[in-house]
């Protein structure tokens, strides 16, 4: 093991204790213990988490309706029926949104910025991609296939932002995340912010932060998903799974670090 390998455990371990006396451990668990292992039982459901995540990005969350009320439209989400019928029709898939949801959203098909036309074409993309896939199964051993290390991990959502028309990097890792992959994390602006920092990664991409998230969770053999979760709630202060509020802790943290003589700022 390396001087370096043996420094990231070193944080991680003082970002866990740290929480741990700010808020309690059994409030910290609470909030690690939320997540569960990949569970979907068709593509269906695959196909719905994918339209969520989708969404989740600038704001998407309100200016576009609900999945649910998408049901009938995409065909109980079936992928398969989905990109059979629209053909990769966009403008197809748009009028029939907007025939539903016209009245409570602007709506523009001519405007290539509009929320709901970037939208429309990241569900067709999403239907195209997962007819890819026999069964719920055969996509579980596609995502499977790339958990060897944090180069290969880091592969599928980069495979994701290409194949899915409006997913960048963060949100294909939010959509595995939150479909149950634990070896995921989102790379979100605390986490990027908390690493160059502390000088763990040369710049403050999604992609370096994503992998050293990663590699932080392989050396301290916990799920990547609980390593973002750690340095996310210290970033973020959010503990959403109870009561307590601790406010953002990056600066508290920093200082604790060179109190325990950890890890030196310059």
């Amino acid at each position: 093991m390396t001087n370096n390998d043996q420094k990231l455990i070193a944080i991680y371990k003082a970002a866990y204790d740290f929480l741990k006396e700010k808020a309690s451990e059994k409030v910290l668990s609470a909030q690690l213990d939320y997540y569960e292992k990949f569970s979907a039982k068709s593509l269906k459901v695959v196909f719905q988490h994918m339209l969520n995540s989708l969404k989740n990005k600038q704001g998407y969350v309100n200016f576009i309706a609900s999945t649910d009320d998408m049901s009938v439209i995409l065909f109980r989400f079936d992928p398969v029926r989905a990109h059979s019928y629209y053909n990769g029709n966009w403008r197809k898939l748009f009028l029939k949104f907007r025939n539903k949801f016209g009245k409570d959203y602007k709506m523009k098909i001519n405007d290539n910025r509009n929320a709901w036309v970037i939208y429309t074409k990241g569900v067709l993309s999403c239907a195209k991609f997962l007819s890819n896939f026999k069964n719920v199964k055969d996509f579980d051993k596609f995502v499977k296939s790339f958990f060897h290390n944090e180069f290969t991990i880091a592969s599928l959502p980069m495979l994701l932002e290409k194949e899915i028309f409006g997913f960048g990097f963060p949100l294909a890792c939010d959509f595995i995340k939150e479909l149950g992959y634990m070896q995921y994390g989102k790379p979100d602006v605390h986490i990027k912010d908390i690493f160059q920092r502390l000088k763990l990664v040369d710049n403050d991409t999604d992609y370096e932060a994503f992998k050293m998230i990663v590699k932080i969770g392989l050396l301290v053999k916990e799920p990547p998903v609980i390593v973002d979760k750690i340095f996310w709630l210290i970033g973020s202060g959010n503990f959403d799974q109870s009561d307590v509020k601790i406010g953002r802790q990056k600066n508290n943290f920093y200082k604790y670090l060179r109190k325990k003589k950890i890890y030196v700022l310059s």
